[in-house]
């Protein structure tokens, strides 16, 4: 054979090669090997992104909070022509809370929650020989939507209802005589926001940031105190009742089964 038609078998040979070789050029400029040369079609899908996994579907939850919120408004519309301000009976609370509920589909939760915050006492200075201290509870129902659940930062936002008790403690041991009386205020918390941005860990497992902005009404007040004069433990209807409002902000450690 001379070297003329071996250029001819060779011009063919690129000629009927290269239609098969465009076809599996892949969209970021490098070839690929067939599933022929010992590659699956899993190759394409080798680039996950942001993603951590696939998002889980329905399922339990678990979730676990902690940080610090502070109050806004009144307690009630007692006590002064201005009401009674929230933040002269607690300055601020710690919570505490836990979240229990039930993921619908990959995005939308439904759950409820309780929450018990440390409070810091908010009047005048405590004598030294007196204990003052400060709690609250918050309990209800949690609806919250995630916007990336497969993502590996989910931010998500939610809704909820509740019901609020606040608690002030003055105790003392003076002269052997235990003495303590306790103040507090319960009602209704008609709504929270709250949102957040989920960063997830692994598939069952996130951690991140979030914050929540209550709207409350305390409605009963009650007092009770021993140790100095005769007992009491009454309770009675708030008769001038206002708004109050907490700011909360801290992390969430949340598990998906």
């Amino acid at each position: 054979m001379n070297p003329r038609s071996i250029s001819k078998l060779l011009s063919l040979s690129l000629a009927l090669s290269a239609p098969a070789a465009l076809a599996d050029w892949r969209d970021d400029g490098a070839f690929r090997l067939t599933q022929d040369d010992g590659y699956g079609d899993d190759y394409k899908d080798s680039d996950s992104g942001d993603s951590v996994g696939e998002a889980k579907g329905a399922g339990f939850s678990l979730g676990l909070r902690a940080g610090y919120g502070v109050p806004f408004g009144k307690a009630s519309g007692e006590g002064t022509d201005d009401g009674a301000e929230l933040s002269d009976l607690v300055s601020g609370v710690i919570p505490l809370q836990v979240d229990a509920g039930y993921f619908i589909n990959s995005n939308l939760y439904l759950g409820g929650f309780f929450q018990y915050g440390i409070g810091q006492y908010g009047g005048e200075e405590c004598p030294d020989e007196v204990n003052c201290s400060a709690s609250q509870i918050r309990f209800g129902v949690d609806l919250a939507y995630h916007f990336a659940p497969s993502a590996s930062i989910n931010p998500w936002v939610g809704v909820g209802v509740g019901y609020e008790r606040i608690a002030v403690n003055i105790s003392s041991d003076v002269a052997g005589v235990d003495a303590e009386a306790t103040t507090s205020a319960r009602g209704i918390e008609f709504g929270h926001a709250q949102g957040g941005l989920d960063f997830r860990l692994s598939d069952t497992i996130s951690v991140g940031p979030f914050a929540t902005f209550t709207v409350a009404q305390y409605s009963t007040a009650s007092i009770s105190s021993s140790g100095v004069g005769p007992d009491i433990d009454e309770s009675a209807d708030i008769d001038e009742k206002a708004f109050h409002f907490w700011l909360y902000g801290g992390l969430r450690l949340q598990a998906r089964f």
